[in-house]
């Protein structure tokens, strides 16, 4: 699965009690969720814990149709001992916490053995180290394919700092702005796909749709999500509109001029063609926004 195609990443706990619900489609618009055994536990619930992932395993064998299930383990012992289940096939990846320069070899050693897609999550000082993200971007490199995406643990990474996000701006506005932008200048030109960070403040949607435009600018075309309503927000953020599809399908024309206008707009095909070609994606994924729907018809890009 490709990172635009996990939509809005819902994370739920693995002691919710209508987690079987979830993964077996109860809310339409969700196309995955992240199953956390990781910071939504105290550690007087570990044991607990484990044993609802293992039979969470066992019922996930007899579902049918289902969502996208990636799992977030609590440390690397944790991750190895996950492997070890015998239904662990059942699930699609794994989120691995807190990856660093200095333990991602840890991280990636288990993983060897095994075919699961996973997404680290770089949420310590190091996010603030363009030289460490660098080095993180060349270990992960060998595993560029299985790399579903890099997440950025932003409420960990203001953490470091002792602050937490303004409710009434955007996570570019603070500090987690130079972050974001240094993630996706790193990861993103080598190949990776970057995850946007949790919106915390799940009652102010209308700044939410104000920071996935953001995202989108940035590159990034996937988002954490932490409560069902925003889910449609960000979603709708991602459905593109026809003027985007139609300058897109104008720089994808392999008879397309060098440079050319649309709408008031200069296109270059060689500078332009990747985000036409992500357009494309997310057309695919998405569709147009409704008021476009007449404007624009499916699209199949090589």
């Amino acid at each position: 699965m490709s990172a635009i195609a996990l939509g809005a990443t819902l994370y739920v706990p693995v002691l919710r009690s209508n987690l079987l619900d979830v993964v077996s489609g109860s809310n339409p618009d969700l196309r995955s969720i992240v199953v956390c055994l990781e910071d939504s536990l105290r550690d007087d619930q570990v044991e607990e814990a484990r044993a609802a992932f293992v039979e969470f395993l066992g019922r996930m064998e007899t579902l049918g149709n289902r969502i996208t299930v990636y799992v977030r383990p609590r440390d690397i012992q944790m991750l190895h001992w996950m492997l070890a289940l015998p239904n662990i096939s059942a699930i699609d990846g794994f989120v691995l916490p807190k990856v660093e320069t200095s333990n991602v070899a840890q991280w990636l050693a288990p993983m060897t053995g095994h075919d699961h897609k996973f997404m680290p999550t770089i949420e310590g000082a190091e996010a603030f180290d363009r030289n460490a993200l660098e080095q993180l971007c060349r270990q992960l490199m060998p595993f560029q394919e299985r790399v579903t995406a890099i997440r950025i643990g932003g409420n960990d990474i203001l953490n470091v700092l002792g602050v937490r996000r303004s409710k009434g701006r955007t996570a570019y506005d603070g500090p987690l702005g130079n972050v974001i932008r240094d993630m996706a200048a790193t990861f993103i030109p080598a190949g990776f796909a970057v995850a946007a960070p949790v919106f915390e403040h799940y009652a102010s949607l209308d700044l939410l749709q104000a920071e996935v435009e953001q995202d989108l600018e940035h590159g990034l075309l996937t988002k954490t999500a932490i409560h069902p309503s925003q889910i449609p927000v960000i979603h709708g953020c991602y459905q593109p509109s026809s003027d985007e599809v139609l300058e897109a399908r104008s720089i994808l024309d392999k008879d397309a001029r060098a440079v050319f206008a649309s709408a008031g707009s200069m296109c270059e095909p060689a500078t332009h063609r990747r985000w036409a070609g992500n357009v494309i994606a997310r057309l695919q994924q998405f569709a147009a926004k409704e008021d476009d729907d007449d404007n624009v018809s499916s699209i199949m890009v090589a």
